[in-house]
């Protein structure tokens, strides 16, 4: 009886023949849209990798070091990376832009280093040639002239005579009205009795391209346009307000507010724009690395306003400076003199006689004059000094680096470091 009873299970096996195979059919349709399908979406990734992704992710790149067709490439001050990737690849020297940023990038952002000057490049050169060739400074050349950060002003008219063929003596004459240069009057606001005019200070250095039709005065006054410029940019005035506060960081733990040799500042501590430009030329004139620019900086504050005799070891508010002395010399036509050179250093440094005797108390404080055209960095190191009770420095590294005392006795070990380094 039980054997009369057929389960559901039963039935479909039971089923005919010919429905399994129309199962079978769909099935086989299915997996025939399915390989078309993906088929369908393989074309289309291969057109969109070529067609899209490659040209976002892959940049278009020449291979080799040119084709010899000679192009000559001139880069513009203050361009940045991006304007020089462009620029060779509207010459036709890389392929693209972006193949030029990625070898930048992938050698550590080295295009920023590129500096402004003309190069004589190829045609379909790789973007790693390319950035190679104009990382080698000897592949530069300048169509223009250069002062370089420290130069003083005589070095300066003689860099511009030669370049030009204008005299020097028309560049010093120019000089001798600094206002109508361009120069703002606030820099001599609160003068001393030594303080004297001057354009030192105000030649921005740089490379500039100057013509034939150009005046010693017309040049001047670019490059103190140019000051005026670097000194809105940084905020140079701004930062400087913000130091006549005793309170701020720049300051060492004691400060002396009355110094008797500014009269004019009635006992109130105040930095001139004047000052912090001096100690801007002192500093680009005695760092050798920038890195210990605001260091020196707060080093020849220190010197002034410390208090002493607390501080007496520095015997009075003067800045040691061999680089004041040598400038003073400078502008009397005579080549300076090395630390090196045997001679009787503390009477030459401490002559009352001579302005520019940078340890004389006859003479303490500023000098008359900035002693140097400083640049961007020792700008921006004199209005933002790194904080310290420092009274000495002494380069004493072959890199340039300097070492730091707050006392005479330390910074006699540290010129015997610098010795040892054969850097004295």
């Amino acid at each position: 009886m039980l054997g009369d009873f057929r389960t559901e299970d039963d039935e479909r096996a039971a089923a005919p023949r010919s429905h399994r195979r129309k199962d079978s059919g769909k099935s086989l349709i299915a997996m025939t849209l399915v390989v078309a399908l993906f088929g369908l979406i393989g074309v289309g990734g291969w057109w969109g990798w070529n067609n899209v992704v490659k040209d976002m992710f892959i940049a278009e790149d020449f291979s080799g070091e040119g084709n010899g067709t000679e192009v000559e490439i001139t880069v513009e001050e203050g361009w940045f990376v991006t304007d020089i990737a462009n620029h060779l690849e509207e010459e036709g020297v890389v392929a693209s832009a972006k193949a030029f940023l990625n070898a930048s990038e992938d050698d550590g952002d080295s295009g920023t280093e590129i500096q402004p000057g003309t190069y004589e490049m190829q045609a379909e050169m790789s973007a790693a040639s390319a950035l190679a060739f104009m990382l080698d400074t000897a592949n530069r050349t300048l169509s223009g002239v250069t002062i370089v950060e420290g130069d003083t002003m005589m070095e300066a008219f003689t860099k511009l005579s030669e370049y030009t063929g204008v005299p020097y003596e028309d560049f010093a004459e120019a000089a001798k009205d600094p206002e109508a240069l361009g120069v703002d009057t606030l820099w001599f606001e609160g003068f001393s009795e030594m303080q004297q005019k001057s354009v030192e200070g105000f030649l921005y250095p740089s490379t500039y391209e100057f013509d034939e039709t150009m005046t010693a005065a017309d040049m001047l006054s670019a490059m103190v346009a140019r000051f005026n410029q670097v000194i809105e940019d940084i905020g140079f005035l701004d930062k400087l307000a913000q130091i006549q506060d005793p309170d701020t960081d720049w300051a060492p733990d004691e400060i002396d507010w009355d110094q008797t040799f500014y009269p004019d500042l009635d006992g109130e501590f105040k930095v001139y724009p004047w000052m912090a430009l001096q100690i801007a030329s002192i500093v680009v004139s005695e760092s050798g690395i920038a890195s210990d620019d605001a260091k020196i900086a707060q080093v020849m504050y220190n010197r002034l306003y410390l208090p002493w005799p607390e501080h007496a070891q520095t015997n009075c508010s003067c800045f040691h400076s061999e680089a004041i002395w040598n400038y003073g010399r400078q502008l009397n036509g005579e080549e300076p003199i090395t630390s090196g050179e045997d001679i009787d250093w503390e009477a030459l440094m401490a002559d009352p006689d001579n302005p520019w005797a940078p340890n004389s108390k006859a003479h303490a404080g500023f000098p008359p004059t900035p002693i140097a055209n400083p640049g961007e960095a020792a700008l921006t190191a004199a209005v933002s000094p790194e904080a310290n009770d420092y009274l000495f420095f002494v380069t004493a590294h072959k890199d340039g680096s300097a070492l730091f005392a707050e006392t005479y006795a330390e910074h006699q070990e540290n010129i015997l470091v610098a010795e040892e380094n054969g850097i004295q």
